[in-house]
């Protein structure tokens, strides 16, 4: 297990190209001050630290116990105590995380119609529900690919009948789920169930909960739209408005990451530890382990957030507005190509992923690999994406063709990478993606106004959540063709 000093020396590598870029645009576009850019310096520090120990803190104390909590749950007689464990664990984290608090505050503010704690309900059922058959999809054994494809066709299904601004919040709801707390338990969840009693020789069988806890909100969300009969916009879409960069600004969200954090990791702690004494019957050792790994994973999660949100964020949405209000035309194409790379680049779940898969494919499908697949196609998204929104060209019924693509291709590739391709599209869209993509892409949709607002203010989770899908898809194809004809010679 490596030290904090290797976390930081490769959080470091990919984390400075992001926060050069942005300090550099906001400087050269909007402009700065010294105070102001001391802050942003600052900030770019405390994400840096963040990240370091937040990985450190997941790989003591969160993923070992995921593993032993799947491991142990399969193992036993009954299936009862998986559904709920799984079920209640699913819940209790997706209600704590802060991607989701901070998406349904944010849908919240500029759609009033829409209930803030209803949302975050549908989210979580969403979440749970399909995690619990992703965990029942690995005891039995069962096509992920027929499980997937049965998600998104009722997705589709859905999509075409409920209203267009509902239709982006829930496409961006089954991105959001997928944050810095669970991806680590329901990755590790999952290749605990899986090696444990999967009747596949094949240990990838054990990935793809991820991908499946994305697809239940798109579900639940877009249920949650029709079923409350909100069928039109009564309310205006409101100007999101943007922090200052400042000192009080820093200081009033490390206070309140400081409670996020506690609501997100506190109720996850005190399951295992319940677990623990209760069900796996640990040592003081374990608790002891656990409760470093936690705080550790606490203190990084309030440093990141705390420099995302005072510094990252405002200074996405300064660019956003500023690129709309000076016509920038193709520079938002070429922006997004960088920030998609760049963004994917620093996001850690990204790096948990990679770093699981080259552990359990045997340095067959390297970190590496997955994160420039990855990259690529989250780069060639964002860029279209912004540039098709900037010039009033985008609509969110454009993402329904592409989940039918994806579906396609889902039958053609090889079948060890479906819950990789699946999971890739889950941790994709993390902290850094919100605070950075989303924040920029909102803010340029807000000024742009009327009906491009009310459509597109959401909706580009998703395409980072679709574009790692049909990129590793693409290299499912790949392997599954380039294995057909090895084998004919």
């Amino acid at each position: 297990m490596r030290e904090v000093r290797g976390y930081l020396s490769e959080v470091s590598k990919t984390t400075l190209p992001i926060a050069i870029f942005i300090l550099a645009i906001d400087t050269l576009t909007v402009g700065t001050n010294p105070e102001q850019f001391a802050i942003e310096l600052l900030c770019v520090m405390l994400v840096i630290t963040g990240f370091s120990l937040f990985l450190y803190g997941v790989d003591i104390g969160v993923i070992p116990m995921g593993r032993v909590v799947g491991s142990e749950i399969s193992h036993r007689k009954s299936v009862l105590p998986m559904i709920l464990i799984v079920f209640v664990i699913s819940v209790v984290v997706t209600v704590a995380e802060p991607d989701v608090t901070v998406f349904a505050s944010t849908v919240d503010l500029l759609f009033h119609d829409v209930n803030y704690g209803m949302l975050i309900a549908s989210i979580a059922v969403g979440v749970a529900v399909m995690l619990v058959l992703a965990a029942l999809r690995i005891y039995l054994n069962y096509s992920m690919k027929k499980l997937i494809t049965i998600g998104y066709v009722i997705v589709i299904i859905l999509g075409l009948v409920v209203p267009k601004y509902i239709l982006g919040i829930a496409f961006d709801s089954g991105g959001v789920t997928t944050g810095p707390i669970t991806i680590p338990v329901l990755m590790a969840l999952g290749m605990g169930i899986g090696m444990a009693t999967s009747r596949s020789s094949d240990p990838m069988n054990s990935f793809g909960m991820v991908g499946l806890a994305s697809i239940g909100p798109l579900i639940t969300v877009m249920l949650y739209g029709q079923l409350a009969g909100i069928s039109d916009l009564m309310t205006p879409v409101a100007a999101a408005e943007i922090d200052d960069i400042s000192k009080e600004t820093l200081i009033r969200y490390l206070s309140e990451a400081f409670v996020d954090t506690l609501g997100s990791v506190i109720p996850l702690l005190v399951i295992f530890l319940l677990l623990l004494k209760f069900y796996l019957h640990g040592t003081w050792h374990d608790v002891r382990i656990t409760l470093a790994g936690m705080g550790i994973t606490m203190a990084g999660m309030v440093f990141f957030l705390t420099g995302v949100y005072a510094g990252f964020m405002p200074m996405a949405q300064e660019t956003g507005v500023y690129l709309i209000q000076h016509g920038a035309g193709i520079w938002i194409l070429a922006i997004g190509l960088i920030l998609g790379f760049l963004v994917i680049a620093a996001e850690p779940a990204v790096k948990i992923l990679g770093s699981q898969v080259e552990s359990v494919s045997r340095n067959m499908i390297t970190s590496k690999t997955i994160m420039i697949v990855v990259g690529i196609g989250v780069s060639v998204f964002v860029g279209i994406g912004m540039y098709a929104m900037s010039q009033g060209w985008m609509s969110i019924y454009y993402i329904l063709p592409i989940y039918v693509v994806a579906l396609v291709m889902l039958w053609f590739m090889d079948d060890s990478l479906v819950g990789i391709a699946y999971d890739a599209g889950g941790v994709a869209t993390g902290p850094m993606s919100v605070a950075v993509i989303m924040s920029m892409y909102a803010a340029m949709a807000e000024e742009l106004g009327g009906d491009i607002a009310s459509e597109n203010a959401f909706g580009v989770i998703a395409l980072i959540a679709l574009a790692p899908i049909i990129a590793l898809s693409v290299m499912g194809i790949y392997i599954r063709l380039k294995r057909k004809s090895i084998n004919r010679n």
